[in-house]
């Protein structure tokens, strides 16, 4: 879909759509768009007008109309493509190859920011963990990779993995710290769970968190920190 005709156009204001005033704009210019895909006139591969057309026809700024859009990529409802323009995915029309295409590039740009922000507060927290963890704490870093080392379930290996990294947290000894990860733990842990669970992924648990534990036995931050690194850089290098 090019840029709109009045008469057979859907996105006609004067036919189907009109001026939204709801607080959450977005939404019901999401909704008004799922509207026209369920009524059939807009179907897999038809093209939006551009973001200034769209927001001319909603009578809003283009950030609700630009919201709307990420909202609906989010859903699998629309794709948007560099260059191209934004482009209705309907999964019941949609080949297979689109619908992986689109899948795989949602979980890799995902996948991408959680990393992100793992390399960001991790090291930290390795290095602040070396400096300040008791023997309670180091006591159990060590019993957590021992039970990895025996556990025989990739399952229990992976729930293990997320065990170590909040030990690590808590040796801290910044209860703020603690809280803050512990309330991003889901998302924390969704990077971990997203690994293949294969074995090659139990041994880059372990020996990155065999090499992290041994920096913070050391009290030496800065090897903690490099031990961490690398460790998150290897296991983003098994995707």
């Amino acid at each position: 879909m090019n840029e709109p005709k009045h008469g057979n156009d859907p996105f006609s204001a004067e036919i189907d759509l009109k001026a939204v005033k709801r607080t959450k704009v977005y939404q019901e210019i999401a909704e008004q768009i799922i509207h026209l895909i369920k009524a059939g006139k807009l179907r897999h591969g038809d093209q939006l007008p551009p973001e200034r057309r769209l927001a001319e026809i909603f009578q809003v700024s283009r950030h609700p109309v630009r919201e709307a859009i990420r909202t609906l990529e989010e859903k699998n409802v629309l794709v948007s493509r560099v260059g191209s323009g934004t482009f209705v995915v309907n999964e019941r029309d949609a080949s297979i190859d689109d619908l992986l295409t689109h899948a795989l590039e949602r979980e890799k740009n995902k996948l991408a920011e959680i990393f992100e922000f793992r390399r960001m507060i991790e090291p930290q927290i390795a290095a602040k963990a070396a400096a300040k963890a008791s023997p309670e704490d180091l006591a159990e870093l060590k019993g957590i990779l021992e039970r990895q080392e025996k556990a025989g379930d990739i399952h229990q290996i992976v729930d293990l993995d997320q065990e170590f990294h909040m030990a690590l947290a808590r040796a801290t000894r910044n209860s703020t710290l603690l809280r803050v990860v512990e309330r991003l733990n889901d998302i924390l842990d969704e990077s971990r769970t997203r690994v293949p669970r294969n074995t090659n992924r139990a041994e880059l648990s372990l020996s990155g968190h065999a090499s992290i534990l041994r920096a913070v036995e050391k009290g030496d931050s800065g090897a903690a920190l490099k031990a961490m690194e690398k460790h998150l850089l290897q296991v983003e290098a098994a995707l």
